[in-house]
């Protein structure tokens, strides 16, 4: 954040430019973390040794889901904290048109600030959760089919630990190198 506040002094174009450097960075470690988090819920479950009547080991999908459930747990509140982003920010508008003090107006602004750092952290979590519960929902779909079919025969195995957080994280190296050249480049400006 000191870096966007350090590119606003030099200009329009290096805020914006270390701006979407700093959003495209923030990607990086939520991503790792969600990555981290199914990958340590599914061997848990697995090391159960809990399996179907076919001796495959079915409970690593299943601590995956008990995952997701133990995150929206906290769900109602985390939603109700990002509710305070709007209601700081209209304070700070009232007190704006209100003409008040210069001092109400910096107390305000720093509530707005905090809004909207609860709102970002609200958004993140629903994102978060998100992904998980789709994680959830295709292996739910994935043991319809193959109870349908009766067969377990895929091509692509999204089931995989390993292979979802691969797709998450191939999915934010491109954001985490466009950080990194935008940040060089608003330096370099």
């Amino acid at each position: 954040m000191q870096s966007i506040a350090h590119s606003s002094q030099t200009g329009h174009a290096t805020n914006i430019i270390t701006g979407l450097s700093v959003g495209l960075e923030s990607t990086g470690l939520p991503v790792i973390v969600i990555s981290i988090a199914i990958i340590s819920a599914y061997y848990l479950g697995e090391a159960t040794g809990i399996a179907d009547a076919n001796g495959k080991l079915v409970a690593g999908l299943y601590a995956t889901a008990v995952a997701t459930m133990g995150m929206f747990a906290s769900g109602v509140y985390v939603l109700s904290m990002s509710g305070f982003g709007p209601i700081a920010d209209n304070a700070g508008g009232i007190a704006e048109m209100s003409n008040l003090n210069s001092n109400v107006r910096t107390a305000t602004d720093k509530l707005d600030a905090a809004g909207n750092t609860t709102a970002a952290i609200g958004k993140g979590f629903a994102i978060g959760s998100a992904c998980l519960v789709s994680l959830s929902l295709f292996g739910a779909y994935i043991v319809r089919v193959e109870e349908a079919s009766d067969s377990s025969n895929f091509v692509v195995n999204v089931l995989d630990p390993l292979t979802f957080s691969g797709i998450l994280v191939g999915a934010m190296i491109p954001y985490a190198f466009s950080a990194l050249t935008m940040g060089a480049v608003g330096e370099a400006a």
